[in-house]
């Protein structure tokens, strides 16, 4: 018995029947073998997998050739996207695909084929070389199942995640009835060996310049299927228990024209409006004071800093912001996790490029701190304790700074007072070392001064001028560190440095 199961990651399956036009907006599900051979063939001449040669492929084609497979075809629906290829002249064509469960996998049962140790080793490192099936945006995961694994699904014993009313395809004999199903013609070989092999070499640009419809060496086979296999369902989404405490949510930022490090603020208020928007449309989902920074009356700040800080991050050392790290102490709900993972673009006003956020992770601080040595760029200085650190964003002052004088003059409040009574209102060990720094240094970029960064806020606030520090704890301070106004969005952001020895 030879099972392989196929799973498509990203949830779709995009492939037009052999014979069809792409705008017909036709699917094949179940796929045909004539597409599997074809692609186990590419993938061989392709991706060369190791311990896998000619005669090999031709003994593994043959035998999944012999017989048609029966499949196991989880819940799907069809969809399609519009696309314009201003290209070639104005063309409008559909991409029609299969929608499933990315975690459901399609499986293929030859129930009397056979293959020695050896060839079903080879056929295994195929299918773990495919990659894509169908069109390249299908990425798939294929493996071959043990005999064990093909029984299960047989029996019926056996489950995908996720496939609920899976149901089997079989090719249609004379006495079967056709109620609650209907006819689907599906692509097979007709043919085994060296004429196989070669009509599967054959390019479908040679059989169109023969005027050729069908593949030599190919023959139509009619299949059943569940009449309403492809009909959409309404599911309610169960959100698993959380058991770990999540605080961090890491996004990598893709975009033609990244912002730059000095509109850090302007841009992390920017993720927070697109996060607070994504939640806000969230069905049931009651108020999140933590992504929003209010209490629940949605108006009275929250005072803890325990809240969500948005931290924006140039972390190649180009001189614009490429990661987003979103920190809360207290940890974010189930809500919020479904809301961060649905953040993928951002607009910003005036700007006519789109920023693509890509979600690398959520955890906790320690889930994200690497092991390398502590550079100044990177997640390692953002995440990782230290006793030295850096500013990479402006320190602006929360209050107005005095300098003092007279005998009843107030106490000097000077930016360096500011920075040790910040730190000290957040609980941090005590301050040994203060140097003055004058901007942000980019490994390839020359120096941005303090004075040319962002500080003013969306709702028109701001603060009393900016600084910019190297600083020493008495003790190791953890991490992320940010001070000041304008914190908990990318300003008075601290790296840090090496401890010193």
């Amino acid at each position: 018995m030879i099972g392989i199961s196929m799973a498509f990651l990203a949830g779709r399956f995009h492939a037009t029947p052999w014979g069809h036009h792409v705008n017909e907006g036709v699917v094949e599900y179940p796929p045909s073998l004539w597409r599997l051979l074809r692609s186990l063939v590419a993938t061989f001449h392709r991706a060369r997998p190791e311990g896998v040669d000619a005669e090999q492929l031709t003994r593994i084609v043959s035998a999944l050739a012999a017989a048609p497979p029966a499949y196991r075809l989880p819940q799907a629906a069809t969809a399609h996207t519009r696309h314009y290829d201003a290209a070639n002249g104005g063309t409008k064509f559909f991409d029609t695909f299969v929608a499933l469960d990315p975690k459901a996998a399609i499986i293929w049962l030859w129930k009397d084929a056979e293959l020695d140790a050896a060839d079903r080793a080879a056929l295994a490192s195929l299918l773990e070389s495919l990659g894509t099936f169908g069109r390249a945006e299908s990425w798939c995961e294929a493996t071959l199942l043990d005999d064990a694994q093909a029984l299960a699904y047989l029996s019926g014993e056996a489950s995908t995640h996720g496939a609920d009313g899976a149901e089997w395809s079989t090719p249609l004999d004379a006495d079967d009835s056709l109620a609650g199903r209907e006819p689907v013609r599906v692509l097979m070989p007709d043919s085994t060996g060296a004429e196989l092999m070669d009509a599967l070499l054959d390019e479908t640009a040679a059989m169109r310049k023969r005027r050729q419809l069908d593949p030599p060496g190919s023959r139509w086979l009619t299949y059943t299927r569940p009449l309403d296999l492809l009909t959409p369902r309404r599911t309610k989404v169960s959100r698993p228990t959380q058991t770990k405490k999540v605080t961090v949510a890491r996004f990598a930022l893709d975009s033609n024209v990244l912002p730059l490090v000095q509109d850090t603020l302007p841009f992390c208020e920017t993720v927070r409006w697109a996060i607070l928007k994504i939640r806000k449309a969230m069905p049931d989902a009651p108020f999140s004071e933590v992504l929003a920074g209010k209490e629940a009356d949605k108006k009275t700040p929250l005072k803890d800093h325990a809240h969500a800080h948005y931290l924006a991050t140039d972390e190649n050392g180009d001189g614009r912001i490429d990661h987003i790290t979103v920190y809360a102490a207290r940890g974010f709900g189930p809500h919020d996790l479904e809301a961060l993972g649905r953040l993928h673009e951002l607009y910003r006003h005036g700007e006519t490029h789109k920023v693509f956020a890509i979600l690398v992770g959520h955890g906790g601080v320690e889930d994200f701190r690497e092991r390398k040595p502590i550079g100044e760029q990177g997640v390692a200085a953002l995440l990782q304790p230290s006793r030295r650190w850096r500013s990479v964003t402006p320190f602006v002052l929360p209050r107005f700074a005095t300098r003092g004088a007279g005998k009843r003059a107030r106490p000097r409040d000077t930016p360096e007072a500011q920075l040790r009574r910040e730190a000290r209102v957040r609980g941090l060990p005590e301050i040994i070392s203060v140097k003055p720094t004058p901007g942000y240094q980019a490994e390839w970029r020359p120096l941005v001064r303090w004075l040319e960064f962002e500080t003013r806020r969306f709702n028109g606030s701001t603060g009393y001028g900016v600084a910019g520090f190297e600083i020493e704890f008495a003790e190791r301070a953890s991490a992320p560190l940010s001070l000041g106004f304008g914190s908990h969005f990318g300003l008075g952001l601290f790296m840090a440095l090496p401890d010193a020895t």
